[in-house]
């Protein structure tokens, strides 16, 4: 009796979709310098110049990354009517985005002038600032804060997942006397891993804005 032969797997189809979800798996897995068109296509088992019939360049692709990512940010629940709710609800989304995709941190913070969604979001926030009573200044620099504070941390949190502890501890090695505060603190700083203590910190922030909304020290 003849043997069947093995049907090989069928490969899904490449579409710009797919395209997208695997530069994102790349960025994901090994960073934003490992996501090249000959990996791409590799992982899509494709040729390279087969990704050009879909995007011109990696430009593209990581723009479309970048979009895929700023989406989720207004994904979430209902626009609450109050201002600070409502901007607490679209940084926590952003806060939200940073912990799914830490590796993917520059695409996020270029998101809001690169991207549609990105786009949106930096409307519904001046949107709500604006209605709320901010001046353009004020609203401009909340923007700033809370976003400095937000990306700030997931940047912290992108180099304590990139940085090997092991490495600090060899480099530290006989040096107590000249960092004993460092020492005593030691591999904490290398980690973070209290992601409550980011709503704490954007509640404190946003009570400073809410009690001084034109302004002054």
């Amino acid at each position: 009796m003849p043997v069947a032969e093995e049907t090989p797997p069928r490969r899904s189809a490449l579409t710009r979709e797919r395209i997208v979800e695997l530069a994102l798996e790349i960025i994901d897995e090994d960073g934003l310098e490992a996501m090249n068109m000959r990996r791409l296509a590799a992982d899509a088992g494709v040729q390279p110049m087969s990704l050009y019939h879909h995007f011109p360049n990696k430009r593209a692709i990581l723009d479309a990354v970048g979009e895929k990512i700023a989406a989720a940010a207004l994904g979430a629940g209902h626009p609450d009517p109050r201002w600070q709710s409502r901007v607490r609800q679209l940084f926590m989304g952003l806060h939200a985005l940073t912990e799914a995709h830490p590796r993917a941190l520059p695409l996020i913070s270029a998101a809001v002038v690169r991207t549609p969604s990105g786009r949106r979001w930096m409307e519904e926030l001046m949107s709500t600032l604006l209605e709320a009573g901010f001046s353009e200044d004020r609203a401009a620099t909340v923007y700033h804060v809370l976003g400095s504070y937000t990306l700030g941390l997931g940047y912290a949190r992108m180099l304590g997942d990139e940085v090997q502890t092991t490495d600090i501890v060899a480099q530290l090695i006989g040096h107590w006397a000249d960092y004993p505060s460092m020492m005593r603190v030691g591999m904490r700083l290398a980690v973070w891993d209290r992601p409550g203590e980011f709503e704490t910190g954007l509640d404190v922030l946003l009570a400073h804005f809410a009690d001084r909304p034109g302004g002054g020290a």
